[in-house]
């Protein structure tokens, strides 16, 4: 596919549709971060910097393949997933074995694009250099997702853990990039087996709701095999002055009346993120972080005792010693206890590059030194549980696996994740949400 070249858009119509759209391919460059000043208000579609990154040669680079998703919901709206996909060259064959999967999830008040940018930086593009199919989601009202006209999802944070978490990861799992048959007309294509994301990653909230979704998962939808969560905290618990304040503000009753009367939570007004977050999700959040509790605030469910029974599995968990609002270790630490007795790993952030700036739960995504202070380690601890997955496997009778291979395969079945699906030609820029572009300097990611 040459660079301004794209494909049909791909669309589902039933209880579980989703679409996808192709992009021109981007050749991203060995360098994957990107400064907090490149995400703005000001940033527009005919961003140069796509071209200009495309220009760069780069020895052993890999060309990705960009393509949206979009995933309805039953309320009408669409959820957007951005699809990064590494396409095999001379110097990463790619031909041991079919790249894994990550799924990635944003923050509160943000969207999908903290791990990703135009330019082909971010950390969904480094996975993808490092040979991983990447799926970047943005939740209701913001990014690429469609039917709210400018306003806030009206979904509620139980429908977000219970139906768009596990929409979303269904759909990356029955999508497979759309490859022609030579011998059939331009217009059909065919299907891959489906194949889940083994690698879960969150930013902020959103690792808490990516956590609450697997304690209400069932066993056949617990595909993650590793969890990485980045600045992921549920309880505010620090003494830090600065934080007390900013909870007690956040939570003072004036606040609720202000955010009641908007009908919103007015993130992107105030310049504290990219995107607005309804009432409901307010009232959760603000519960969430103050109480000892976790249970959903819609029908009590504990999600506490269902972590303890089912404990997610092996995590790497990103602080930061200086941020002691959003990723304070000790906060983060407090989190990983919550989330059952599981093999968890934490790497506390401090100065950005030997230098005297320090990170923040933002810098740790969109700082250029990320790339080798953070992403690195990130890449490296999933190979080291490759490595660890591999030596238990070889301890294990085959059988064992062929049978279980077995039940995962019919499970996929009854949950009717094999959909058909019908072809249409909306070009993806034009149906982009007015909100993909505007993301402000959070300070809730």
């Amino acid at each position: 596919m040459s660079l301004y070249e794209s494909s049909p858009t791909q669309s589902v119509d039933d209880n579980e549709q989703y679409s996808l759209m192709l992009d021109p391919v981007v050749e991203a460059s060995e360098d994957d971060g990107f400064t907090v000043s490149a995400i703005t208000d000001d940033e527009t579609v005919e961003d140069s910097s796509i071209e200009d990154s495309s220009a760069i040669i780069v020895e052993e680079q890999l060309n990705i393949k960009a393509e949206s998703i979009w995933v309805s919901m039953p309320n009408g709206e669409q959820l957007h997933m951005r699809h990064l996909q590494p396409m095999p060259t001379d110097a990463n064959p790619f031909e041991t074995e079919s790249p894994k999967r990550v799924f990635m999830l944003h923050g509160e008040v943000e969207c999908g694009r903290i791990f990703y940018h135009d330019s082909g930086k971010g950390l969904a593009y480094h996975f993808a250099q490092q040979g991983y199919e990447v799926f970047v989601a943005d939740l209701g009202g913001r990014g690429r997702s469609l039917g709210c006209d400018d306003e806030p999802s009206s979904l509620t944070v139980h429908e977000i853990v219970t139906d768009a978490i596990p929409r979303l990861l269904r759909a990356a799992t029955q999508h497979c990039s759309l490859s022609a048959d030579e011998s059939m007309d331009s217009a059909a294509y065919v299907k891959s087996t489906p194949v889940a994301p083994t690698v879960w990653v969150a930013h902020g909230f959103g690792g808490v709701l990516l956590s609450a979704a697997w304690a209400r998962m069932s066993e056949a939808e617990r595909t993650a095999t590793q969890m990485m969560f980045f600045s992921v905290r549920r309880k505010l618990q620090t003494t830090h002055r600065i934080a007390n304040a900013a909870v007690k503000a956040f939570c003072h009753p004036l606040t609720s009346k202000l955010v009641n009367w908007l009908g919103a939570f007015p993130a992107a007004q105030l310049r504290l993120g990219s995107a607005d977050e309804n009432t409901d999700w307010f009232s959760v959040y603000a519960d969430w972080m103050n109480n000892d509790r976790w249970c959903d605030a819609e029908d009590g469910f504990d999600y506490q005792a269902a972590l303890k029974a089912n404990p997610i599995p092996a995590t790497l968990h990103f602080a930061t010693a200086a941020d002691k609002i959003y990723s304070g270790a000790a906060d983060v630490r407090a989190f990983i206890n919550e989330l059952g007795c599981h093999d968890a790993r934490l790497i506390v952030a401090n100065t950005i590059d030997n230098t005297k700036r320090k990170y923040d739960h933002l810098s740790l995504l969109l700082d250029p030194a990320a790339v080798k202070d953070v992403f690195k380690d990130a890449t490296d601890w999933l190979l080291e549980q490759t490595a660890v997955n591999r030596e238990a496997i070889a301890d294990v009778d085959e059988p064992y696996f062929v049978d279980t291979f077995s039940e995962s395969e019919q499970a996929v079945e009854k949950e009717n994740f094999d959909l058909p699906f019908e072809y249409s030609s909306v070009d993806d820029e034009l149906s982009s949400n007015n909100n993909d572009h505007s993301m402000a300097l959070s300070l809730a990611g």
